[in-house]
């Protein structure tokens, strides 16, 4: 019995991906179990280019002089082309993100229910957002761009022509860091509450102006020469290890926890275990309650980049302190100086400041 079906289906004893045209199997000279996304890719192709199946009814001869009507491209499940995409970021992406993208993605196919992907249009997505009650703008932000990330990736896998989410009014996202700044009124406040251990954590913070998680993924092989070099960079895109270069105090914090453990995380908790990304966020929204302040842990780095704008220090040298490869994200978040008025009060008395008086015209020896 010859094998139907819709799409590519895979053979094992070939490693092969294949067809069925006619009844017969056509080879898409796609190996590997993997690349099914390839193997679709290589489907469409053939369909685009193979023309319409001519009716078995009808009779033999030369083909119509009028232009065939591009065959259409049958679209799959939504749910099926999600784990396609997820499989393939798996081998692209660190586990964290696509954890992230993987549960923005199982929201929308809860949405769409059994829709084809090609069903997925602009105005579905727009339903989607609004339905987010509970959300902020800048949550409803970042699951348009997981939707975003997924269709661009499809339209270039060939599961679809284009792209809806670009057609989806963007959410106002407020600024993350508008309301961070960390005073130092409120940092005095936060140490005077927090245990030994967290105290630790926020001169770290306080001293680099690092991500929480790098924070905690800091280790004794790390430090080199008064810097603090990670592997395991936040952005892979750049290819290169995160430079943390931290203050002489942060310097001297981190000499005394290298010689007490010499392997492993080198901030611990009061009970010795590692601190975490996740772990450091809740401590310090548990902390700021006692303190009375309004703080969060990512303020610390919010409130570092501030203050280094502030002081003068060039865009590009602040956004490589950051870890940023360019300043586009500095300028969005960071650069809260609307926050100091002590700092646009210095700025206005270099804009307007008073010329000094020319010197006298030397006299004349006669």
């Amino acid at each position: 019995m010859a094998r139907t079906t819709d799409g590519p289906w895979f053979r094992e004893s070939k490693d092969t991906w294949y067809v069925t045209v006619d009844g017969k199997s056509v080879s898409l000279r796609v190996r590997g179990e993997k690349n099914r996304p390839e193997a679709v890719r290589a489907w469409h192709r053939l369909l685009a280019t193979s023309g319409p199946p001519r009716p078995a009814s009808a009779p033999p001869g030369p083909s119509p002089t009028h232009s065939p009507s591009p065959p259409v491209m049958p679209s799959l499940p939504l749910a099926e082309v999600v784990a396609d995409f997820l499989a393939d970021a798996r081998g692209r992406l660190k586990p964290s993100t696509v954890a992230l993208y993987a549960a923005d993605l199982d929201i929308l196919s809860a949405t769409a229910g059994t829709q084809p992907l090609d069903a997925i249009s602009p105005a579905l997505l727009t339903k989607w957002l609004a339905g987010m009650r509970r959300c902020g703008p800048t949550t409803k932000g970042m699951r348009l761009r997981s939707a975003s990330a997924f269709f661009g990736w499809a339209v270039r896998m060939g599961y679809c022509p284009d792209n809806p989410a670009k057609k989806v009014d963007r959410p106002k996202e407020r600024s993350r860091g508008a309301e961070a700044v960390i005073s130092d009124a409120d940092r005095e406040k936060l140490l005077a509450k927090a245990s030994t251990a967290l105290t630790r954590v926020l001169i770290v913070l306080h001293g680099t102006g690092c991500r929480p998680g790098e924070a905690a993924k800091m280790t004794a092989a790390d430090v080199r020469d008064g810097i603090v070099v990670l592997s395991d960079h936040k952005s892979d895109g750049t290819g290169r290890p995160r430079l943390i270069v931290p203050s002489k105090e942060v310097v001297a914090l981190l000499r005394d926890l290298a010689a007490v453990t010499p392997t492993g995380p080198l901030l611990r908790t009061e009970r010795g275990n590692p601190w975490t990304g996740r772990s450091i966020t809740k401590a310090v929204v548990r902390l700021r309650g006692l303190a009375g302040v309004s703080a969060t842990a990512y303020g610390f780095r919010h409130t570092f980049a501030t203050d280094a704008l502030a002081r003068g220090i060039p865009d590009a040298t602040v956004a490589a302190l950051l870890g940023h490869s360019s300043t586009a994200m500095l300028h969005k978040h960071y650069s809260h100086l609307t926050s100091r008025p002590d700092v646009l009060k210095q700025a206005v008395d270099q804009v307007r400041k008073e010329e000094p008086p020319p010197p006298p015209p030397p006299e004349e020896v006669g």
